[in-house]
């Protein structure tokens, strides 16, 4: 386990790289995206970008699936995709005629689209890393309507059989058309949803709901979820651990929990007085996990 002070404030986003060798931070109105070294909590590389102007701050941060880029929402001016390995803006992207900016990230498996969310609506961008940012910033080739209005999280499930928001109910669109597919709801309560996961081989699903989460077989969405009880402030992320059979849990109550997939039991839990936690992340592989708290802390451990 390791802890550190990365930020002055709180922790907004975190992402592993694909080969769990870079941890990928923003935090409060830092203008930038922050890269660690997961192992050590040494600071690797900060990304910028001279384009922004003002108090403007990078909010939601990802990583392509291929891991050769990393992207970055503004909360103002739309989105930057950088060269991982250098910090080179590979492309710039613009939300002309968007009274709101894009506050969630989305990339397709094969990394051909990425999507931007507003509270109104999905913004689609086509090829977005053949976009030089040399050219200047390119606005978005598409634009859709989201099923309700809201602060959402959005993303594709890892086989990309499903494109998924997280706003109120959880919502699963077909992934080419965007067409609804399925709505899940709270399984107990009037909870909104807040975060999403699935296992690599999209066997299960995992959805943070209000102070809990529930737990579904994916494509037996008629069976009842397990339900994932205990926490006493908001879930902010969910992940599960290799094997898929431990939910992972981080909330607003500053704790981390483990939880078994079948029968919802909890088989762990974490406070390492980081305050709340505000942003986790569970490497694709699984065996590393990452949460950030409101005081600018993070912290990494191994599964083990």
């Amino acid at each position: 386990m390791l802890i550190w002070r990365g930020h002055k404030a709180k922790v907004r986003s975190l992402a592993f790289a694909p080969d769990g060798r870079t941890l990928a931070s923003t935090a409060g109105v830092s203008m930038g995206v922050w890269l660690w070294d997961p192992t050590t909590g040494k600071k690797t590389a900060k990304f910028t970008d001279k384009l922004r102007y003002g108090t403007d701050s990078a909010r939601c941060v990802t990583f392509f699936p291929d891991g050769r880029f990393v992207a970055a929402t503004w909360q103002d001016t739309g989105v930057t995709v950088w060269y991982a390995t250098t910090g080179v803006r590979a492309s710039v992207l613009m939300t002309p005629g968007e009274s709101q900016y894009p506050d969630a990230l989305a990339v397709s498996p094969d990394g051909l689209r990425l999507f931007g969310c507003t509270t109104s609506r999905l913004l689609e961008w086509l090829t977005p890393t053949a976009r030089p940012a040399s050219a200047g910033p390119t606005a978005y080739d598409r634009k859709h309507d989201k099923p309700l209005n809201g602060t959402p999280r959005i993303g594709f499930s890892p086989k990309g059989s499903y494109f998924c928001i997280a706003e109120w109910r959880m919502h699963l669109l077909d992934p080419v058309t965007l067409d609804p597919r399925r709505v899940l709801h709270p399984p107990l309560g009037n909870a909104s949803a807040s975060c999403f996961a699935f296992t690599p081989d999209e066997e299960r699903l995992v959805v943070g709901f209000g102070y809990g989460a529930a737990v579904w077989r994916v494509g037996h969405w008629d069976e009842p979820p397990v339900r994932i009880v205990g926490h006493g402030a908001l879930v902010r992320a969910v992940g599960f651990l290799p094997g898929g059979g431990t939910v992972l849990t981080a909330a607003m109550d500053g704790t981390v929990r483990l939880w078994d997939a079948t029968t919802g039991a909890e088989t762990r839990s974490f406070d390492w007085g980081i305050g709340k936690v505000q942003a986790a992340a569970v490497s694709p592989d699984g065996t590393m996990c990452a949460a950030g708290g409101d005081d600018g802390h993070l912290v990494v451990w191994d599964v083990d």
